[in-house]
Formats: structure tokens, sequence, C-alpha cells
């Protein structure tokens, strides 16, 4: 099994390099929140099983993984 890189922030795991999170430029890393997650972006997310290339339920608004690298 592969080693992964997990940052921990507030109890809540991101999976560092499975993660779009990780490269998106609307991540708020204080709460692991954004613009489309507000109250908290989806654990699937964080953990890289769900890619977030399109408008999922549950999103506010239709922002999208934007990465600006």
């Amino acid at each position: 099994m592969k080693k992964q890189i997990v940052t921990i922030i507030d109890g809540r795991e991101l999976a560092m390099y499975r993660s779009q999170c990780t490269f998106c430029k609307h991540l708020i890393k204080d709460g692991l929140i954004c613009i489309a997650f507000p109250e908290g972006i989806p654990d699937d997310l964080l953990e890289g099983e769900v890619k977030h290339d399109g408008v999922i339920k549950g999103q506010v608004g239709n922002t999208v993984f934007t990465n600006d690298f």
C-alpha cells in the first residue's frame, strides 16, 4: 500500500496528493471550506474519492475545481 501524506485540520483529513482540493484556488484551509462548500468540504472530496470537475449535489453555486498553477 502506498504511503499517503495527510494533513489534519480541525479533526478532518485532507489527502494531500489524492484530493483536487489541495491544488484548488478556492480552498480555504482553515476549516477545509471553499466557495462551493462554505459549511465544509465533503470527506469524499477531501479524501480524493470524488473529483469536483462538475457541479455536484449539495454544493452552493456552480464553482468547481480550478487550478491556476
